[in-house]
């Protein structure tokens, strides 16, 4: 039986921290390339690790730009190194920026698109199954430009679903 993080007070919280943060080796967080077309899930998997405590989303706010690689390290260490002090004080404000820098007006725009273009088992993907469609590809588009409740994510894919899959 897993105790959640939430539930324990005072030292057993403490020293479940410490644990976790003992745990947080830099290869635990994700790399990411600048590519903005990987972005949503990057951001994903790092916001899940911040989510363990605020003490992780401070640390990941130092750990996350030395993992950064190809155009996204270059951006990040053109940034001037007293604002680079800021950022890194947490995963929020380090998010902030990136997400200002990243996912800009053009980005929102490009990827609003792909959120309405994208296809089941369109070219490149003549073998993927409804779940590879689905939670890899469409979701992560329609939630990340639209503000839509779940029942309209499904009606969005059901517009553009097979015959087969409508009852």
């Amino acid at each position: 039986m897993t105790i959640a993080l939430e539930e324990l007070e005072g030292a057993d919280r403490i020293v479940e921290v410490e644990r976790i943060l003992e745990k947080l080796k830099h290869d635990t967080v994700p790399q990411w390339d600048g590519n903005t077309d990987s972005i949503i899930r990057w951001l994903s998997k790092v916001n899940d690790l911040a989510s363990y405590s605020p003490a992780v989303n401070q640390q990941l706010g130092s750990i996350v730009p030395r993992r950064l690689q190809g155009k996204a390290e270059v951006w990040y260490f053109s940034i001037p190194l007293g604002k680079h002090r800021k950022l890194e004080e947490s995963w929020d404000q380090l998010r902030q920026e990136i997400m200002e820098y990243y996912m800009n007006q053009t980005w929102v725009d490009r990827t609003k698109k792909r959120a309405r273009d994208t296809q089941y088992r369109e070219a490149g993907h003549a073998k993927e199954t409804p779940s590879d469609y689905f939670i890899v590809r469409k979701k992560d588009l329609l939630t990340a430009v639209f503000q839509m409740e779940d029942s309209e994510i499904i009606q969005d894919v059901m517009d553009s679903a097979p015959r087969n899959w409508h009852t």
